[in-house]
Parts: C-alpha cells; structure tokens; sequence
C-alpha cells in the first residue's frame, strides 16, 4: 500500500542518534547594577574586579588582562580572564573532562555611546569540547542603574550528552552572572 512507500518515514534517520543532532541552547540573562554605565563599566575593566568576581564563583585559579585599543577617537577595550573550576558535570560529561574545567572568556567591547551604552562580542572556550559566543550589552536602566544583557548560546561538541553538558553550563553560567552581580553592587557601594 501506500504506507510502504521508501521515504515514508525518512525522519527515523535521526531518532536513534540520541541527542547527537540537539540544537545548540539558547542563554539571556540580564544583570543589574547600580550605578551608571560609565560608572558600572569602568569596574567591569579593572583587573581586581575580574579576579574577585572570579574567585567569589570558586575559581581554583584566575588570570585576568585589559587590553585598550584607541583608534578615531574611541576606544574598543579587550577584557579576559582564564579562570580553573571544579568541573561540576554529570558523570558521563566529567569522564570526558577531568576534576577541573579551564574557562577563557573574552569579551570585546566597542567605544561607548553619547549615553555610555556599550556592546561587546563574547566568546568562552572551556577546556570541555564546548564553546559559547554571544553578545553583551550595557545600558543605562531605571534609577541611575546599569542593565547587562548576555545573549547566546551554548554548543557542545559531544554526541549524545552535548545537550545535557549545555545545560549544566547553562545553569552555571546564570550563578555566575548573579554571583557578578551581587560583588559588582558591593564594589559600586564602597
């Protein structure tokens, strides 16, 4: 009959592959600051506040550089940090990584608008076989606050339990983002 048809159920191909074709996750969060947006950036800038946000998130160890590129007047500012954690993994995913995990995150930010709001590209490499690349934006908020969106997204680069790995990191990287967020409020109170 009709239902025997070659191609009838061409999507079968995938099922079995576990997760191996998963779509890579998505990741937007938003972070607040008191402060304005040159006020809020010139923190994220210093070294001393990359590595105390570091070590406030359980970095084993951490490396921190600036690097200022002035060109037509503006100027594009080049923050990373390396930084060694425990890898927290699912068993499978920590089998493949080992007891710690090398995160490189680098960010580069453009010159600042007329209302110092700035965008940045970043990247992370993770010594797993996973990346995340995405966006940052600073904005001026309500109240003389500072809002900081991260947009991207995770892909691991592992078949069958890559989707799980992304969203391990996923969750880590939201309580690193907020651990950010409550040492960057302390910083800009004292």
């Amino acid at each position: 009959g009709r239902n025997s048809h070659p191609y009838a159920s061409t999507e079968k191909c995938y099922t079995d592959q576990g997760d191996g074709f998963h779509v890579p996750t998505q990741f937007d969060f938003a972070q607040n600051f008191t402060g304005s947006p040159l006020k809020v950036f010139a923190m994220l800038s210093q070294e001393k506040f990359i590595l105390a946000k570091c070590s406030a998130t359980g970095s084993l160890s951490a490396e921190a550089s600036v690097d200022q590129v002035l060109f037509d007047g503006g100027e594009t500012v080049t923050l990373i940090s390396t930084r060694v954690l425990p890898a927290d993994l699912p068993g499978p995913a920590k089998s493949l990584v080992g007891d710690t995990i090398t995160v490189t995150e680098t960010q580069i930010w453009t010159p600042p608008a007329p209302d110092g709001s700035r965008t940045a590209t970043i990247t992370v490499v993770f010594s797993a076989p996973m990346s995340f690349s995405g966006t940052l934006e600073l904005s001026p908020g309500a109240q003389a606050n500072t809002t900081i969106t991260t947009r991207g997204k995770f892909t691991a680069s592992v078949p069958f339990i890559g989707g799980k790995i992304e969203k391990v990191a996923a969750e880590q990287t939201q309580r690193y983002l907020v651990a950010e967020e409550r040492v960057g409020n302390e910083w800009l109170a004292d």
